[in-house]
C-alpha cells in the first residue's frame, strides 16, 4: 500500500496530486483487486496529507497539469513593435552587399551604352602647336637673272659708247644678276581642327553595336532586380527560421522543467524504496538528454539572432521581438497546379529574361565585330590657322588660314582575320549562355516542384501535428494516471513525455515549414516580380 501511494505522488511530480488515493484501503484477503477510480480533476483535488510533526520523512510537492497550449506558440505570440518577415526583407535589402555589387554592374553596363554611342560620333580633333626651328641658310644654289622690262632678251653694248657687251631686255636695259635667298622663320605657330566622319560604321556597325549595348544593359538591370528579390526572400526565410529556433528553445525549456521536477520526486521516491535505481537512472538520462537539447536549441537561436542582425545591417547585437503571427494564414498564398506554376515561373523569373538579353547582346556584338573586317569609308575635313602657314610661299611672319576636305577608303587586310575570330568567339559565348539558360530553366522547374511539394507536405503536417499534440497530451495524462496506481513503468512514462515533446516540436516545425515553403514557392514562381 505504501509503494502504491508513493508511486501515485511521484507521477504527480510534473502534473498534479491525487490525494484521494492516499486514503485508499487495502483490499481484503482473497478479494480480487478492483480497477482504480478515474482521476479527479485538479480543481477538486484535496491537499496531500502533511507528514507528522518532527518526522524526517521526505515529502512530495504538488504540481499542476501542464498547459494545453504549446509553449512554442505562446512565446511566438506577436507583440507591438516586433519584427515581421516584410520588415526583415526590407532591412536585408538595404544592407545587402550583393545588391550593391549588382548595382555597380548595372552602372557599368549603362556606361558601356554611352561609350558605344560616343564611339560613332564624328571625331573632332583640336590642336594647337608652337615650334622653334633651328636657323638654316635656304637658297636656290646660284644666281638669278632679273629683267626690268618684260619681253625677249637681246645682246648689245652695256651703255652708249661702252665697249662691253651685255644682255639687254626688250627696252634695251641691261639685265642684272643677283644671288636669291629664302628667309627662314624660326618661330612657328599653328591652330588646327580635324573632323573625321566614319561613314561605313554608320551603315554597317551602328545598329548592331547599339543593340548589343542595350541588351547588355537590360541583362544587368534584370540581374539587379533578381538579386534584390533573392535577398528579400532569403531575409524572409531567415526570419521564419529564427522563429523556429525561438520556439524550439521554449519547448525544450518547458520539457527540461518537467523532467527536472520528475527527477526530483523520483529521488524522493527512491529514498523511500518506492522505485528501483534503474527507474531513477532512466530519469537521470532523460534530464541529461533534455539539458543537451536545450543547449543545442539555445545555440541555434544565438546563431539565428546573429545572422538576423548581420543580414539587417545591425552593428550592435539586439534582442528582437516577434511581430508576426505564426498561426495566421499566408497573406499571399500561391495557388495553382504544379504544371501551371512551372510555366508561370519560366515566364516570370527575371534570371531567365536576363540570360535571354545576354544572348541577344552577344549575337549583336558578333555581327558588329564581323563587319569590322570590311573596308572603311571615312570623310574628313581640316582647317589650319598658322603663322607662318606652310601653304604660302615664300613663308611670311603672319597668320593665314587654309582648309581641306576629302574622302578616304582604307582596308587593313589583317584586321579581317582578327575581327572574324572575335566574331566567332562571341558566337561561341552566346551558345554557352543559351545552354546555361536551358539548365537554369530545368533548375527552376525543379525548384518549383520541390517547394510546391514541401508546401503541400507542410500543410498536411500542420493538421496531423495538431492531432498528434492532442493525442500525446492525452497519452501523457493517461500514462501518468497508470503510473500513479502502479500500472505503468517508468519507461512508459518517459516515452509518453518524449512523445509529447516530439509532438510539440513537430507542430512548431510544421507551422514554420508552411511559412517557409510558401515564401520560397512564391519566389520560385516569380510572384514577387512587380
Amino acid at each position: 500500500m505504501r509503494r502504491q501511494i508513493i508511486s501515485s505522488w511521484l507521477c504527480a511530480g510534473s502534473l498534479y496530486a491525487f490525494p484521494m488515493l492516499a486514503s485508499a484501503q487495502p483490499a481484503a484477503a482473497g478479494t480480487p483487486p478492483t480497477n482504480p477510480p478515474p482521476a479527479a480533476p485538479a480543481a477538486a483535488a484535496a491537499e496531500p496529507a502533511a507528514p507528522a510533526a518532527g518526522s524526517d520523512q521526505p515529502t512530495l510537492e504538488k504540481r499542476e497539469l501542464p498547459e494545453r497550449k504549446s509553449p512554442a506558440l505562446e512565446v511566438l505570440s506577436p507583440v507591438a513593435g516586433g519584427l515581421t518577415a516584410d520588415q526583415v526583407a526590407r532591412r536585408t535589402l538595404a544592407s545587402s552587399a550583393m545588391v550593391r555589387a549588382k548595382r555597380a554592374e548595372f552602372d557599368a553596363a549603362e556606361a558601356k551604352v554611352n561609350e558605344t554611342t560616343y564611339q560613332f560620333l564624328p571625331r573632332l580633333t583640336l590642336k594647337a602647336t608652337y615650334t622653334r626651328l633651328s636657323p638654316v641658310a635656304a637658297d636656290l644654289g646660284g644666281a638669278l637673272v632679273g629683267a626690268r622690262n618684260a619681253g625677249s632678251l637681246g645682246v648689245g653694248p652695256c651703255a652708249p659708247g661702252a665697249p662691253q657687251t651685255c644682255v639687254l631686255d626688250s627696252g634695251g636695259t641691261p639685265v642684272g644678276a643677283a644671288k636669291f635667298e629664302i628667309k627662314t622663320l624660326e618661330n612657328n605657330y599653328a591652330l588646327s581642327a580635324d573632323l573625321d566622319i566614319p561613314i561605313s560604321d554608320y551603315i554597317l556597325r551602328l545598329s548592331h553595336a547599339a543593340t548589343s549595348a542595350s541588351a547588355s544593359r537590360r541583362a544587368a538591370h534584370l540581374n539587379l532586380r533578381a538579386e534584390r528579390l533573392k535577398v528579400q526572400n532569403d531575409g524572409r526565410v531567415l526570419f521564419y527560421n529564427w522563429l523556429r529556433a525561438k520556439g524550439q528553445v521554449a519547448v525544450a525549456d518547458k520539457a527540461l522543467e518537467q523532467t527536472q521536477a520528475r527527477l526530483k520526486d523520483a529521488k524522493t521516491a527512491y529514498s523511500l524504496g518506492a522505485i528501483s535505481k534503474a527507474d531513477l537512472m532512466r530519469l537521470e538520462a532523460l534530464v541529461a538528454n533534455t539539458e543537451l537539447m536545450v543547449k543545442q536549441t539555445e545555440t541555434l537561436q544565438q546563431l539565428t539572432d546573429a545572422q538576423l542582425g548581420i543580414y539587417m545591417g545591425d552593428k550592435v547585437p539586439r534582442q528582437y521581438k516577434v511581430g508576426e503571427d505564426v498561426l495566421a494564414p499566408a497573406a499571399k498564398p500561391v495557388n495553382g497546379s504544379l504544371q501551371a506554376l512551372q510555366h508561370e515561373a519560366l515566364r516570370r523569373r527575371l534570371e531567365i529574361q536576363a540570360l535571354d538579353s545576354t544572348v541577344r547582346a552577344l549575337h549583336s556584338g558578333s555581327s558588329a565585330q564581323a563587319v569590322g573586317g570590311l573596308p572603311r569609308l571615312d570623310a574628313f575635313g581640316n582647317v589650319t590657322y598658322a603663322n607662318p602657314n606652310q601653304r604660302y610661299f615664300p613663308p611670311q611672319q603672319r597668320w593665314d588660314a587654309t582648309w581641306a576636305v576629302g574622302v578616304s577608303a582604307t582596308w587593313t587586310v589583317g584586321d579581317a582575320f582578327v575581327n572574324s575570330a572575335a566574331s566567332s568567339e562571341l558566337d561561341a559565348k552566346a551558345r554557352s549562355v543559351q545552354a546555361q539558360r536551358t539548365a537554369l530553366a530545368d533548375g527552376i522547374r525543379q525548384e518549383v516542384t520541390a517547394d510546391y511539394l514541401q508546401r503541400e507536405k507542410a500543410k498536411v503536417a500542420v493538421q496531423t501535428s495538431k492531432r498528434a499534440v492532442a493525442a500525446a497530451e492525452e497519452a501523457y495524462r493517461v500514462a501518468t494516471d497508470l503510473y500513479r496506481v502502479g500500472r505503468a513503468t517508468t519507461t512508459e512514462l518517459i516515452d509518453a513525455e518524449s512523445d509529447l515533446l516530439q509532438a510539440r516540436l513537430s507542430e512548431l516545425n510544421a507551422r514554420i515549414d508552411v511559412k517557409v515553403a510558401n515564401a520560397k514557392l512564391r519566389h520560385a514562381v516569380g510572384r514577387d516580380v512587380r
